[in-house]
């Protein structure tokens, strides 16, 4: 093999997003949805960048947002990418997830404490008994954001990431999820955490509760995945770049508090 581990990737990153690493801007927005990508153009004028992945670099506010697909070895490959890049500054997670605990309902938002590792891909980048945590420096932005919005308060607690589909009708997982208080669960959170932590990676996130699976009439259908774009993907994207912004502003401290951390 010719090439070294970090050429390798610097140009799996340039291949998958048909963009130069040195047009890719300080602080990264990621998510799982094309119609976040298309509002947060809209929005910025960003340009538009296509190749495995989706993306917009918005130089304006020093930012840039990417589509990376679905799944723990999609969200993998993003953050192991964006660990070589040499201006990164801060990753946030921009998606969605499934309420498990009732306290939760359709339009809250949930900032993650903590990920249990129910997905494959983590594995290769921490030991089994390694928590997969966020970034407090950057996730503390993130909460902030969301408790700055009127009549908005944000949800803390533990997701649980799985690499399976069509879990709803196992009862004993069903159990399991309820027994032990998950907040919310979703498909990527896990690996995300665990490569940025593996990484040096400041990742945090901001994640909309799009259904709740466990109730009657919960699961999420054509109707309601429709109903959830049209009522929170505004605010949703508010609170992530208000974060971003704030982020940017305070960058020193937060920089220093960064430091701390790792």
């Amino acid at each position: 093999m010719l090439l070294k581990e970090h050429e390798y990737i610097r140009q799996t990153l340039e291949r998958y997003t048909n963009c130069r690493l040195e047009d890719f801007c300080d602080h990264i927005l990621i998510t799982n949805f094309r119609q976040y990508l298309n509002e947060f153009r809209n929005r910025t004028g960003g340009e538009y960048f296509e190749g495995n992945f989706r993306m917009v670099n918005a130089k304006d506010i020093n930012c840039s947002m990417i589509d990376f697909g679905i799944g723990s070895p999609q969200a993998a490959l993003i953050i192991n990418c964006l660990a070589y890049l040499d201006n990164l500054k801060s990753v946030i997670m921009l998606g969605m997830c499934g309420g498990i605990d009732d306290i939760l309902k359709v339009g809250n938002f949930v900032v993650p404490t903590a990920a249990i590792r129910g997905e494959g891909s983590s594995r290769h980048y921490l030991p089994k008994e390694f928590p997969a945590i966020p970034a407090s420096s950057i996730n503390l932005y993130c909460i902030g954001s969301v408790r700055k919005k009127e009549h908005l308060t944000p949800k803390c607690g533990i997701v649980y990431s799985t690499d399976r589909r069509l879990w709803e009708f196992d009862d004993h997982f069903i159990d399991y999820l309820r027994r032990y208080r998950i907040l919310a669960i979703d498909m990527e959170l896990a690996t995300l955490f665990s490569v940025a932590y593996h990484y040096e990676v400041p990742i945090g996130s901001i994640m909309l509760v799009s259904d709740m699976p466990l109730q009657k009439k919960g699961v999420k259908d054509k109707k309601l995945s429709e109903k959830v774009y049209d009522d929170y993907l505004d605010t949703h994207l508010d609170l992530a770049m208000d974060a971003v912004g704030t982020i940017r502003s305070q960058w020193k401290k937060v920089e220093r508090t960064l430091a701390s951390e790792w």
